[in-house]
Protein backbone atom coordinates (compact mmCIF):
# COMPACT_ATOMS: atom_id res chain seq x y z
CA UNK A 1 0.00 0.00 0.00
CA UNK A 2 1.60 3.24 -1.34
CA UNK A 3 1.70 6.81 0.80
CA UNK A 4 -1.36 7.84 -1.32
CA UNK A 5 -3.76 4.88 -0.17
CA UNK A 6 -2.55 4.98 2.95
CA UNK A 7 -3.53 8.82 3.86
CA UNK A 8 -7.13 8.09 1.38
CA UNK A 9 -7.44 5.20 4.16
CA UNK A 10 -7.53 7.20 6.73
CA UNK A 11 -9.27 9.75 6.13
CA UNK A 12 -12.30 7.16 4.96
CA UNK A 13 -11.69 6.00 8.72
CA UNK A 14 -11.84 9.74 10.10
CA UNK A 15 -14.90 10.78 8.03
CA UNK A 16 -16.66 7.44 9.45
CA UNK A 17 -15.56 8.25 12.78
CA UNK A 18 -16.97 11.66 12.71
CA UNK A 19 -20.13 10.19 10.98
CA UNK A 20 -21.06 7.86 13.63
CA UNK A 21 -21.56 10.59 16.10
CA UNK A 22 -23.77 12.81 13.97
CA UNK A 23 -25.89 9.93 12.91
CA UNK A 24 -26.64 8.88 16.93
CA UNK A 25 -27.28 12.68 18.09
CA UNK A 26 -30.06 12.71 15.53
CA UNK A 27 -31.27 9.89 16.57
CA UNK A 28 -31.07 10.57 20.11
CA UNK A 29 -32.78 14.31 19.00
CA UNK A 30 -35.33 12.12 17.31
CA UNK A 31 -36.55 10.04 19.77
CA UNK A 32 -36.27 12.39 22.38
CA UNK A 33 -38.49 14.48 20.52
CA UNK A 34 -41.00 11.79 20.14
CA UNK A 35 -41.24 10.47 23.26
CA UNK A 36 -41.73 14.36 23.87
CA UNK A 37 -44.85 14.52 21.92
CA UNK A 38 -46.21 10.59 23.34
CA UNK A 39 -45.69 12.60 27.40
CA UNK A 40 -47.57 15.69 26.27
CA UNK A 41 -50.54 13.96 24.32
CA UNK A 42 -50.63 11.62 27.47
CA UNK A 43 -50.97 14.40 29.68
CA UNK A 44 -53.27 16.40 27.25
CA UNK A 45 -55.87 13.55 27.21
CA UNK A 46 -55.76 12.96 31.24
CA UNK A 47 -56.34 16.72 31.74
CA UNK A 48 -59.25 16.14 29.31
CA UNK A 49 -60.71 13.51 31.55
CA UNK A 50 -60.02 14.94 34.90
CA UNK A 51 -61.01 18.63 33.84
CA UNK A 52 -62.45 18.73 31.27
CA UNK A 53 -65.06 16.38 32.28
CA UNK A 54 -65.91 18.24 35.18
CA UNK A 55 -68.07 21.16 35.48
CA UNK A 56 -69.71 23.67 37.56
CA UNK A 57 -73.39 24.67 37.99
CA UNK A 58 -72.55 28.32 37.89
CA UNK A 59 -70.68 27.74 34.89
CA UNK A 60 -74.12 26.44 32.93
CA UNK A 61 -72.08 23.83 30.88
CA UNK A 62 -74.48 20.99 29.46
CA UNK A 63 -71.60 18.27 28.87
CA UNK A 64 -74.74 16.08 27.78
CA UNK A 65 -75.45 18.46 24.70
CA UNK A 66 -78.69 19.74 25.15
CA UNK A 67 -80.08 15.77 25.82
CA UNK A 68 -83.02 17.42 27.44
CA UNK A 69 -84.28 19.05 23.88
CA UNK A 70 -85.67 15.83 23.37
CA UNK A 71 -89.31 15.57 24.21
CA UNK A 72 -89.67 13.70 27.22
CA UNK A 73 -92.74 11.37 26.78
CA UNK A 74 -94.83 9.58 29.99
CA UNK A 75 -97.18 6.31 28.62
CA UNK A 76 -96.26 4.77 32.09
CA UNK A 77 -99.53 4.65 33.64
CA UNK A 78 -103.18 6.20 33.51
CA UNK A 79 -102.93 7.94 37.23
CA UNK A 80 -99.49 9.38 38.42
CA UNK A 81 -98.76 11.03 41.77
CA UNK A 82 -98.57 15.33 41.58
CA UNK A 83 -95.85 14.68 44.89
CA UNK A 84 -93.24 12.47 42.60
CA UNK A 85 -94.78 11.39 39.47
CA UNK A 86 -94.99 7.78 41.05
CA UNK A 87 -97.93 5.32 39.07
CA UNK A 88 -100.74 5.20 41.65
CA UNK A 89 -104.19 2.77 41.02
CA UNK A 90 -106.62 5.41 40.73
CA UNK A 91 -106.94 9.26 40.36
CA UNK A 92 -108.10 9.68 43.82
CA UNK A 93 -104.62 8.61 45.17
CA UNK A 94 -102.62 11.14 42.64
CA UNK A 95 -103.17 13.84 45.44
CA UNK A 96 -103.78 14.20 49.51
CA UNK A 97 -101.99 15.74 51.91
CA UNK A 98 -98.42 16.35 52.34
CA UNK A 99 -95.98 15.61 55.68
CA UNK A 100 -92.78 17.85 56.18
CA UNK A 101 -90.65 17.11 58.89
CA UNK A 102 -87.34 18.79 59.97
CA UNK A 103 -84.90 16.14 60.72
CA UNK A 104 -81.01 17.27 60.96
CA UNK A 105 -77.82 15.30 59.46
CA UNK A 106 -75.26 16.24 62.04
CA UNK A 107 -73.06 13.52 62.33
CA UNK A 108 -74.25 12.53 66.12
CA UNK A 109 -77.29 12.45 65.04
CA UNK A 110 -76.74 9.64 61.89
CA UNK A 111 -77.61 7.04 61.27
CA UNK A 112 -81.03 8.61 60.37
CA UNK A 113 -84.63 7.23 60.64
CA UNK A 114 -87.14 7.69 57.70
CA UNK A 115 -85.40 9.46 55.43
CA UNK A 116 -84.98 6.54 52.67
CA UNK A 117 -89.03 7.03 52.55
CA UNK A 118 -89.31 10.56 52.05
CA UNK A 119 -90.85 11.18 48.44
CA UNK A 120 -88.85 14.49 48.44
CA UNK A 121 -85.96 15.28 50.29
CA UNK A 122 -84.59 19.40 50.75
CA UNK A 123 -81.38 19.55 52.29
CA UNK A 124 -79.50 22.71 53.03
CA UNK A 125 -77.20 23.83 55.40
CA UNK A 126 -77.86 25.89 59.02
CA UNK A 127 -75.76 26.89 61.48
CA UNK A 128 -71.85 26.59 60.75
CA UNK A 129 -73.15 25.61 57.11
CA UNK A 130 -74.16 22.00 58.94
CA UNK A 131 -76.82 20.42 56.83
CA UNK A 132 -80.27 19.89 58.09
CA UNK A 133 -82.96 17.89 56.18
CA UNK A 134 -86.91 18.46 55.12
CA UNK A 135 -88.16 15.44 54.21
CA UNK A 136 -91.37 15.55 52.50
CA UNK A 137 -94.12 12.70 52.82
CA UNK A 138 -97.28 11.34 51.25
CA UNK A 139 -99.65 11.67 54.46
CA UNK A 140 -100.61 7.95 53.47
CA UNK A 141 -97.05 6.69 53.67
CA UNK A 142 -96.20 3.67 56.03
CA UNK A 143 -92.83 4.92 58.07
CA UNK A 144 -92.27 3.67 61.59
CA UNK A 145 -90.03 6.03 62.57
CA UNK A 146 -88.85 9.44 61.21
CA UNK A 147 -85.98 11.68 62.93
CA UNK A 148 -84.22 13.00 64.79
CA UNK A 149 -86.76 15.96 64.53
CA UNK A 150 -85.29 19.28 65.09
CA UNK A 151 -86.35 22.75 64.75
CA UNK A 152 -87.29 25.19 62.38
CA UNK A 153 -85.41 27.84 59.91
CA UNK A 154 -87.53 30.55 57.77
CA UNK A 155 -86.28 29.69 54.35
CA UNK A 156 -88.07 25.81 55.18
CA UNK A 157 -90.97 27.23 55.51
CA UNK A 158 -90.90 28.98 51.74
CA UNK A 159 -90.37 25.06 50.40
CA UNK A 160 -92.47 23.86 52.89
CA UNK A 161 -95.21 26.34 51.52
CA UNK A 162 -94.66 25.04 47.99
CA UNK A 163 -97.26 21.91 49.35
CA UNK A 164 -100.39 23.27 49.56
CA UNK A 165 -101.56 23.59 53.60
CA UNK A 166 -98.75 20.66 54.59
CA UNK A 167 -98.35 19.50 58.17
CA UNK A 168 -95.19 21.05 59.49
CA UNK A 169 -93.38 18.88 61.87
CA UNK A 170 -90.71 20.34 64.06
CA UNK A 171 -89.32 20.91 67.58
CA UNK A 172 -88.81 24.54 68.21
CA UNK A 173 -87.33 26.93 65.65
CA UNK A 174 -85.93 29.98 65.63
CA UNK A 175 -87.39 33.39 66.62
CA UNK A 176 -88.01 34.42 62.95
CA UNK A 177 -88.98 30.78 61.93
CA UNK A 178 -91.43 30.77 64.50
CA UNK A 179 -92.78 34.27 64.09
CA UNK A 180 -93.31 33.37 60.33
CA UNK A 181 -95.23 29.89 61.13
CA UNK A 182 -97.65 32.21 63.28
CA UNK A 183 -97.73 35.29 60.20
CA UNK A 184 -98.28 32.57 57.62
CA UNK A 185 -101.24 30.59 59.69
CA UNK A 186 -99.32 27.13 58.47
CA UNK A 187 -100.63 23.71 59.66
CA UNK A 188 -97.87 23.53 62.59
CA UNK A 189 -97.19 20.61 64.36
CA UNK A 190 -94.59 21.93 66.87
CA UNK A 191 -93.16 19.27 69.35
CA UNK A 192 -93.39 21.78 72.22
CA UNK A 193 -96.67 22.39 71.78
CA UNK A 194 -97.94 19.31 70.54
CA UNK A 195 -95.35 16.79 72.02
CA UNK A 196 -97.59 13.84 72.39
CA UNK A 197 -97.23 13.20 68.67
CA UNK A 198 -93.46 12.70 69.32
CA UNK A 199 -91.71 10.70 71.61
CA UNK A 200 -87.97 10.64 72.56
CA UNK A 201 -85.47 7.81 72.35
CA UNK A 202 -83.53 6.55 75.04
CA UNK A 203 -81.40 5.33 72.87
CA UNK A 204 -79.87 8.59 72.17
CA UNK A 205 -78.69 11.73 73.75
CA UNK A 206 -80.45 15.00 73.42
CA UNK A 207 -81.07 16.81 71.61
CA UNK A 208 -80.72 13.76 68.69
CA UNK A 209 -83.10 11.50 70.09
CA UNK A 210 -87.24 13.06 69.35
CA UNK A 211 -89.03 10.98 66.36
CA UNK A 212 -92.02 10.38 65.02
CA UNK A 213 -93.72 8.08 62.90
CA UNK A 214 -97.17 7.77 60.55
CA UNK A 215 -98.76 6.54 62.96
CA UNK A 216 -98.55 9.72 64.81
CA UNK A 217 -98.96 12.21 62.17
CA UNK A 218 -102.03 10.17 61.31
CA UNK A 219 -103.55 11.01 64.45
CA UNK A 220 -102.55 14.19 64.23
CA UNK A 221 -104.14 14.91 60.91
CA UNK A 222 -107.39 13.50 61.88
CA UNK A 223 -107.65 15.67 65.00
CA UNK A 224 -106.18 18.87 63.51
CA UNK A 225 -107.10 18.48 60.08
CA UNK A 226 -109.81 20.49 58.25
CA UNK A 227 -111.65 19.39 54.85
CA UNK A 228 -111.04 22.31 52.94
CA UNK A 229 -107.27 21.66 53.31
CA UNK A 230 -105.45 22.71 50.14
CA UNK A 231 -103.97 19.92 48.87
CA UNK A 232 -100.71 20.05 46.02
CA UNK A 233 -102.60 20.76 43.00
CA UNK A 234 -99.66 20.76 40.56
CA UNK A 235 -96.29 19.51 40.78
CA UNK A 236 -93.23 19.42 38.64
CA UNK A 237 -93.06 18.20 35.21
CA UNK A 238 -92.23 14.47 34.96
CA UNK A 239 -91.35 12.21 31.86
CA UNK A 240 -89.29 9.70 30.84
CA UNK A 241 -86.14 9.11 28.88
CA UNK A 242 -83.58 7.35 27.74
CA UNK A 243 -80.80 7.07 29.64
CA UNK A 244 -77.36 7.99 29.42
CA UNK A 245 -74.59 5.31 26.84
CA UNK A 246 -72.13 7.85 26.00
CA UNK A 247 -70.44 10.98 28.27
CA UNK A 248 -72.57 10.48 31.15
CA UNK A 249 -72.56 11.79 35.18
CA UNK A 250 -71.09 8.91 36.94
CA UNK A 251 -70.47 11.16 40.03
CA UNK A 252 -71.54 13.94 41.68
CA UNK A 253 -69.39 15.79 44.06
CA UNK A 254 -70.92 18.38 46.59
CA UNK A 255 -67.99 20.01 49.07
CA UNK A 256 -69.91 22.37 51.97
CA UNK A 257 -68.14 25.85 53.05
CA UNK A 258 -67.35 23.16 56.56
CA UNK A 259 -64.97 19.91 56.50
CA UNK A 260 -66.87 16.44 57.41
CA UNK A 261 -70.04 17.30 55.45
CA UNK A 262 -68.62 16.64 52.06
CA UNK A 263 -71.08 14.32 49.79
CA UNK A 264 -71.36 12.42 46.53
CA UNK A 265 -74.11 10.64 44.18
CA UNK A 266 -72.93 8.09 41.90
CA UNK A 267 -74.80 6.98 39.26
CA UNK A 268 -75.82 3.04 39.26
CA UNK A 269 -76.32 2.42 35.54
CA UNK A 270 -78.10 -0.75 36.33
CA UNK A 271 -80.51 0.40 38.88
CA UNK A 272 -80.65 3.84 36.75
CA UNK A 273 -80.88 5.48 40.07
CA UNK A 274 -77.82 7.73 41.86
CA UNK A 275 -76.66 6.17 45.28
CA UNK A 276 -75.40 8.51 48.15
CA UNK A 277 -72.09 8.42 50.23
CA UNK A 278 -71.49 10.24 53.39
CA UNK A 279 -69.19 10.93 55.98
CA UNK A 280 -67.05 8.57 54.37
CA UNK A 281 -69.11 5.81 53.23
CA UNK A 282 -72.95 4.88 51.51
CA UNK A 283 -75.28 7.50 53.52
CA UNK A 284 -77.50 4.85 55.30
CA UNK A 285 -80.65 5.03 57.89
CA UNK A 286 -81.27 3.21 60.69
CA UNK A 287 -82.74 0.19 59.11
CA UNK A 288 -79.97 -0.46 56.70
CA UNK A 289 -81.49 1.21 53.47
CA UNK A 290 -78.93 3.60 51.51
CA UNK A 291 -80.02 6.70 49.97
CA UNK A 292 -81.13 6.41 46.58
CA UNK A 293 -82.45 9.29 44.59
CA UNK A 294 -83.97 9.44 40.68
CA UNK A 295 -83.84 12.59 40.10
CA UNK A 296 -81.17 15.34 41.90
CA UNK A 297 -81.78 19.61 41.65
CA UNK A 298 -78.94 21.79 42.45
CA UNK A 299 -79.87 24.51 43.57
CA UNK A 300 -77.40 27.75 44.12
CA UNK A 301 -78.19 30.20 46.48
CA UNK A 302 -77.10 33.40 48.16
CA UNK A 303 -76.84 33.07 52.00
CA UNK A 304 -75.57 35.49 54.57
CA UNK A 305 -75.15 35.09 58.55
CA UNK A 306 -77.93 37.22 60.30
CA UNK A 307 -76.60 36.90 63.88
CA UNK A 308 -74.20 35.99 66.45
CA UNK A 309 -75.68 32.56 66.65
CA UNK A 310 -74.87 31.67 62.90
CA UNK A 311 -77.74 31.12 61.69
CA UNK A 312 -78.51 31.84 57.88
CA UNK A 313 -80.70 33.91 55.58
CA UNK A 314 -81.18 31.99 52.60
CA UNK A 315 -82.90 33.46 48.99
CA UNK A 316 -85.14 31.15 48.43
CA UNK A 317 -87.79 33.56 46.20
CA UNK A 318 -86.49 34.67 42.65
CA UNK A 319 -84.43 32.73 40.52
CA UNK A 320 -80.54 31.33 39.92
CA UNK A 321 -78.40 28.65 38.69
CA UNK A 322 -78.65 25.03 39.03
CA UNK A 323 -78.35 21.70 37.03
CA UNK A 324 -81.16 19.03 36.88
CA UNK A 325 -79.72 15.05 37.39
CA UNK A 326 -81.56 12.38 36.26
CA UNK A 327 -80.75 8.84 33.86
CA UNK A 328 -77.08 10.09 33.96
CA UNK A 329 -77.51 13.35 32.38
CA UNK A 330 -76.56 16.63 33.87
CA UNK A 331 -78.92 19.41 32.64
CA UNK A 332 -78.14 22.93 33.01
CA UNK A 333 -80.68 24.93 34.52
CA UNK A 334 -82.00 28.14 36.15
CA UNK A 335 -84.78 27.78 39.15
CA UNK A 336 -87.42 30.13 39.33
CA UNK A 337 -89.87 30.49 42.90
CA UNK A 338 -91.73 33.82 42.32
CA UNK A 339 -93.39 33.61 46.06
CA UNK A 340 -93.48 32.44 48.87
CA UNK A 341 -96.58 30.03 48.00
CA UNK A 342 -95.75 29.30 44.29
CA UNK A 343 -93.59 26.21 43.32
CA UNK A 344 -90.43 26.10 42.49
CA UNK A 345 -89.02 24.77 39.08
CA UNK A 346 -86.06 24.09 36.91
CA UNK A 347 -85.99 25.85 33.32
CA UNK A 348 -83.54 24.97 30.66
CA UNK A 349 -81.72 27.34 28.47
CA UNK A 350 -84.71 27.71 26.10
CA UNK A 351 -86.50 28.44 29.36
CA UNK A 352 -88.69 25.06 28.92
CA UNK A 353 -89.34 23.42 32.12
CA UNK A 354 -87.19 20.31 32.75
CA UNK A 355 -89.25 17.18 33.15
CA UNK A 356 -87.72 14.99 36.29
CA UNK A 357 -87.55 11.62 36.28
CA UNK A 358 -90.86 9.86 38.30
CA UNK A 359 -89.52 8.64 41.98
CA UNK A 360 -87.27 9.63 44.82
CA UNK A 361 -86.20 13.59 44.81
CA UNK A 362 -83.72 15.07 46.21
CA UNK A 363 -82.97 18.84 46.38
CA UNK A 364 -79.45 19.84 47.21
CA UNK A 365 -79.51 23.42 47.89
CA UNK A 366 -75.72 24.61 47.75
CA UNK A 367 -74.41 28.63 48.55
CA UNK A 368 -71.76 30.13 46.90
CA UNK A 369 -69.75 28.87 49.70
CA UNK A 370 -70.05 25.75 48.23
CA UNK A 371 -68.86 23.45 45.06
CA UNK A 372 -70.58 21.22 43.24
CA UNK A 373 -68.20 19.04 40.22
CA UNK A 374 -69.52 16.18 38.25
CA UNK A 375 -67.62 13.47 36.74
CA UNK A 376 -68.28 12.54 33.01
CA UNK A 377 -66.97 8.91 31.70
Amino acid sequence: MNKKQIIQKIQHIKRRLTKRPFDSANILYLLTGFLAIISCCLIFWFTYQQFVGRVTPGSLIDPNGGKNNEEPEDTRCEYMRVLDGVCVEKESDTTGESIAIMVENHFEANPLSGISDAAVVYEAPVEGHIPRLLAIYSAKADVSQVGPVRSARPYYLDWVSEYGDAMYMHVGGSPEALEKIWAFDMFDMNEFSRGWYYWRSNTRRAPHNTYTSSNLWSQALEKYGEEDMQMLQKGWRFGDMEPCVEDCVSRIDIEQSVGGYDLAWEYDTLSEQYERTQFGKVHRDMGGSGYVADTILIQRVEATVVDGVGRLHIETIGEGDGYVFRNGYAIAATWKKDERTSRTRWFDEEEKEIALKPGKIWVQVVSQNGTVEVVVE
